[in-house]
């Protein structure tokens, strides 16, 4: 038999192909296998389950990806609140959507009040910032400014008006979600100012606490979301073997609240997928791909000469 278009050397690169499919799609489906068994057998801490949370910017995708999380993984009650008043999320009994503008003192003072009765109190609170960065044009840099001092105004009007009624009852967590790394460089910086201010609120409400203000825990978590739409635009439609390493929503979601119950006052989330992750959430399309390879590869003659 003669093969005049088909080398050893090409029979030899065709048999290690399949040898290096077969152990690649062998390797991902024990990481899925692995992973999957990690997250059953994994006991749920306490830091989030069945508790009472407040989520800021409600309408936004990374916030109805919390929500879902929390209720479904969590049991919790959730509280989503909006500086819009364009309702779009179906409310039931654990989950609550109210409008608040947080820049406004009197707004968020009055959803407090609101909150208590309806919830009691709230155990966790997560903002996050308006995902703004600085620009390149004057008016860029003007709208950075104008939200960020918003988002300011917000976090403190948060502090003020929920940290008391947590001391009241043991204690709380207050997580700022940050977006972008300027955002997160000022919320640093300003640390000590919130702590400060922590401090002042527990003693002015010193005789109806039960804790003290060391049982408030302030935590940031960071994740560059920013420069991920800016940088990472997802393939071209038409290629036949594409992954998508940016995370959904639902996912970085999941990431963030590990981050929550990691008990850490600073938390970095990478909003990419890991090896582990990109090879457990594809195993059928490599699989397709490695037998879509194998039917089109020369079939590999039985002599050569």
């Amino acid at each position: 038999m003669h093969s005049t278009n088909f080398t050893p050397s090409d029979a030899i690169f065709v048999s290690l192909w399949f040898w290096i499919e077969i152990h690649l799609l062998a390797i991902a489906i024990l990481l899925s296998l692995s992973s999957l068994f990690v997250e059953r057998m994994s006991p749920r801490k306490a830091p989030l389950h069945k508790r009472t949370v407040l989520i800021t910017n409600g309408t936004a995708s990374l916030s109805q990806a919390l929500c879902e999380e929390l209720i479904e993984k969590y049991d919790c009650r959730v509280v989503l609140v909006s500086g819009s008043n364009q309702e779009t999320i179906r409310q039931h009994g654990s989950l609550q959507m109210f409008y608040c503008d947080l820049s406004n003192r009197q707004q968020v003072t009055d959803l407090a009040i609101i909150i208590e009765k309806e919830f009691d109190h709230i155990d966790i609170v997560i903002h996050q910032d308006s995902s703004v960065g600085v620009g390149r044009t004057p008016q860029q840099a003007e709208h950075f400014v104008c939200q960020s001092s918003s988002d300011i105004l917000g976090f403190v009007n948060i502090l003020t008006n929920f940290v008391p009624a947590m001391l009241h009852h043991g204690g709380g967590k207050i997580v700022s979600i940050r977006k972008t790394l300027q955002s997160t460089k000022a919320l640093l910086d300003s640390e000590s100012q919130y702590h400060d201010l922590v401090k002042s609120i527990s003693l002015s409400t010193q005789t109806a606490s039960i804790s003290g203000p060391e049982s408030i825990q302030l935590s940031t978590i960071f994740c560059d979301l920013l420069h991920q739409q800016q940088q990472h635009p997802p393939p071209p439609a038409g290629t036949k073997l594409t992954f998508n390493l940016n995370l959904t929503d639902r996912e970085l979601a999941q990431r963030i609240l590990r981050g929550i119950e990691s008990e850490q006052s600073i938390v970095q989330v990478s909003v990419r997928r890991s090896l582990l992750e990109l090879c457990s959430n594809n195993i059928a399309q490599l699989a397709a791909f490695g037998l879509d390879k194998l039917r089109k590869a020369p079939k590999i003659p039985t002599k050569v000469r």
